[in-house]
Order: structure tokens, then sequence, then C-alpha cells
């Protein structure tokens, strides 16, 4: 699991602009199925140390995606960061500013619906612990920020949210 997703996070900064559309074509413009397809496939050709090397080596690239802000790679990073660094139980402070932008992007971007289907945070207010961070109106939903991020995308928080509208965004 933890290298499909560090394949994943290679998927486009290896591929220039005709290659993903020539891909998109080949998976029927479903953007998941491609993605999933080439992240397996970069898995199994490769071993976890070339793939550590060339997410050190690619670190810089910007994405072949146009139209997609600068924070959607930056959200996309970010999170699946912390979807290897949590079942390895390594501790990763990430930095405030990255955290707010994230947030910002997954809450009022048109773009966040490639992350979760944003029409949960229809009358829910998050209010972030850690940082000063909030969003929206109605039942309420607090916790750490890095917690609120990754429930938001579809990973657990455990017991670290609080808040009638949880379950709401859990579902």
């Amino acid at each position: 699991m933890l290298h499909h997703v560090a394949g994943h996070l290679l998927t486009f900064t290896n591929m220039s602009f005709p290659g993903l559309f020539g891909n998109m074509v080949k998976h029927r413009f479903k953007f998941d199925e491609m993605t999933d397809t080439i992240a397996r496939r970069y898995a199994s050709e490769k071993t976890l140390a070339e793939t550590a090397a060339d997410l050190r080596t690619n670190a810089g690239k910007r994405s072949a995606i146009p139209g997609f802000p600068p924070e959607m790679p930056l959200s996309d990073v970010t999170i699946h960061r912390q979807d290897i660094r949590r079942p390895l139980g390594l501790s990763c402070d990430i930095d405030e500013n990255v955290l707010s932008a994230v947030l910002d992007f997954l809450t009022t971007h048109k773009q966040a619906k490639n992350f979760f289907d944003t029409s949960k945070l229809d009358g829910v207010q998050l209010v972030v612990t850690d940082i000063d961070w909030s969003f929206g109106s109605g039942d309420k939903i607090e916790g750490p920020a890095e917690a609120i991020m990754m429930t938001l995308t579809g990973r657990p928080a455990g017991s670290d949210l609080t808040g009638d509208a949880v379950s709401k965004i859990e579902s």
C-alpha cells in the first residue's frame, strides 16, 4: 500500500501532457482509474529504494495537469504523506501555512471535488483547535487541522474530532 501511494505521488511528475491525455483516453476519461493503474504499475516496476530516490529527485517538479491550481498538488502530497506516515507510526509536523492552504483548498475550491464529496460541508462548521482556521456554519466539528484534513478526504480521524457533524463527514 505505501509503495502504491508513493507511486501515485510520482504519477504526474514523470508524464508529459500528451502522455496524460493519451492515458486519459485509454482509461475512458476515468481519472481515478487511470491514476490507480499508473501508480500500481509504477509500484510493481520499482523497488522501494528506487521509489524513494524518485520522490527526492522529483520533489520540486510541477504537475503535468494544466488548469489545476498549485494548491491541488500541495494538497495531494500533504494528504498522501500522512497516508504513508500514519501506518508507519512516524511523527510529522506539518507547517501551519501548508495546513491552512490545504484546508482552504478543500473547503472553497471547485477542484476539491476531486478529493471528496464537498456537499458534505453543507451546514457544517469546521473549527480547528491547533491553528487559527475555521470554516462554515452549522453543526460543529472540532479538532486538530491534520485530523480534519484527513477526515475530509475519507481517512479515519479516530477520536481526534468532536462534534455533532463528525458522522456526516465520515459517512
